[in-house]
């Protein structure tokens, strides 16, 4: 027994209550406060589980509205929600107060045609999807309005083509084979006609791909000038890039001079045309794909002792061409 536990039992025979130190002082304070919260928690589950009447103002927001119409006006922007649940959905409510708002779907819900470009649905349609929304039954749901106004107003349209943007790096050796394909072409444009006739097109997004070897597809969104007012369907393209394994070749061919109507010897007799192919292409490669002529705009074949070369035609599946010698020397056989 140390002296601390003799001094104490002593001290308890005389009947001196020994002081408590401040270790003791502290855990009682912690014990108490930990039962004054568990305390306060049960109160909340015991208030919260209890049933309550609120009302509550829901916003009205319309979704799918057909691409041909615009909503212009909203007879009712608002409805009253009485509700009668358990406190933790008022609770839900009260917190989280962007929940607030009922979406009316216009694809799922019956639409009724009031007069002119007027319509409405009925609130007892919604009761479900509020009472999904906050988790109680329909029963205990009470609107203020029987019915929801809004205006539909009918859209100008027209059809207008698909202009591809792109930034494109090919993998080397790589390259596009042909000119993508769009898919659609063209789309319809929704909106007020004043802007819609000014539209002949409309640019896709810009679409950014690097290392490209191998045939790509991808659908991409088309850019919206004016995002309030106008509306594409669709909305979505595809875009189809095709893309081959190029190489270099060349090709020897004579240069037809028989627009100059006299008899021509040129210096060298035969031009050489380079250019780039796809190489499941090589083979079907002939001379006389290629025409080279001349150029004989402002130049005086009597007096000139030189003429450029140029390439009128070639195969549609070469590219980058260009002619070795561009110029030549050449006489006049009288």
């Amino acid at each position: 027994m140390n002296i601390t536990d003799r001094n104490r039992k002593e001290a308890l025979k005389k009947g001196i209550k020994p002081k408590l130190g401040p270790g003791i002082r502290k855990n009682d304070n912690i014990i108490f406060i930990v039962c004054i919260i568990i305390a306060a928690l049960f109160w909340g589950l015991i208030k919260l589980s209890g049933f309550y009447t609120e009302t509550y103002t829901f916003k009205i927001n319309y979704t799918h509205i057909p691409v041909d119409k615009q909503l212009t006006r909203m007879a009712d922007s608002t409805l009253e929600v009485n509700i009668q649940a358990r406190g933790f959905a008022i609770l839900k409510l009260d917190i989280f107060k962007d929940e607030n708002i009922v979406n009316i779907d216009l694809e799922n819900i019956k639409v009724i045609k009031n007069e002119d470009d007027n319509f409405l649905v009925y609130t007892q349609e919604l009761k479900p999807v509020l009472a999904k929304k906050i988790k109680i039954e329909e029963n205990d749901i009470t609107l203020s309005k029987t019915t929801l106004g809004f205006t539909l107003e009918d859209l100008y349209d027209k059809q207008i083509s698909v202009v591809e943007d792109h930034e494109l790096s090919f993998r080397q050796q790589f390259d596009m084979y042909e000119a993508a394909v769009i898919t659609p072409e063209k789309v319809k444009v929704f909106g007020p006609k004043e802007i819609v006739d000014t539209l002949t097109h409309v640019h896709t997004e810009t679409l950014k791909l690097n290392d490209i070897h191998t045939d790509k597809t991808v659908s991409i969104g088309l850019v919206n000038p004016f995002p309030n007012l106008l509306h594409f369907e669709p909305q979505i393209v595809t875009i189809n890039i095709r893309v081959e394994k190029f190489t270099e070749s060349s090709i020897e061919t004579a240069i037809d001079f028989s627009a100059v109507k006299k008899e021509i010897k040129s210096f060298p007799a035969t031009v050489t045309v380079n250019f780039k192919i796809a190489q499941k292409d090589f083979n079907n490669i002939r001379a006389g794909q290629f025409h080279v002529v001349p150029e004989l705009d402002g130049v005086d074949i009597l007096t000139a002792d030189k003429v450029h070369i140029k390439l009128v035609r070639k195969p549609e599946f070469t590219r980058n061409a260009w002619i070795v010698p561009a110029d030549v020397e050449y006489l006049i056989i009288k």
